[in-house]
């Protein structure tokens, strides 16, 4: 049997606050309890986005420059949800798609590659999520790792 993706279009930041944090726009709810709400919601961001570098940077010792991939459409149990791709993997699968003719990986492959590239472990870790909507690689600031998260709930 095959597991058949459907890609669906990602949604905006604020749309992911208010689906993970619906008390932030509840009428009902006091603002002192949204207010404290906010502040322990970007504490708890922080502590799990401290928990990913201190991730990465244990595989980046072993494996060199790479990325964390956070499979957010795997099951929860499963031992691939979250994962190390370092640049060398991420090469071979750009040559498997180069060969495969599939222009979409291959597309991805080259935007990731460049991403891990121009990284500055010192000052940011890499990260693939991979959602409903496909897979995309981004880098997650060491400093203030939680700034956007807070700017955007403020903005709620």
């Amino acid at each position: 049997m095959f597991n058949v993706l459907t890609f669906v279009a990602r949604p905006q930041p604020a749309e992911f606050l208010v689906k993970f944090f619906p008390e932030l726009i509840d009428k009902k709810v006091p603002e002192g309890n949204k207010e404290a709400s906010k502040e322990l919601n970007i504490r708890i961001c922080e502590a799990i986005m401290a928990d990913m570098m201190d991730r990465y940077d244990t595989a980046y010792s072993y494996l060199g420059a790479g990325a964390i991939i956070l499979n957010l459409i795997a099951e929860k149990n499963h031992p691939d949800r979250s994962n190390y791709i370092n640049e060398f993997m991420m090469s071979e699968d750009l040559k498997d798609a180069e060969r495969n003719n599939d222009e979409t990986v291959v597309e991805f492959c080259k935007d990731a590659l460049k991403t891990i590239k121009g990284a500055n472990p010192k000052e940011e870790i890499c990260l693939i999520l991979i959602d409903k909507s496909g897979a995309s690689c981004t880098t997650l600031p060491r400093e203030n790792p939680a700034g956007r998260i807070a700017k955007l709930m403020k903005n709620l």
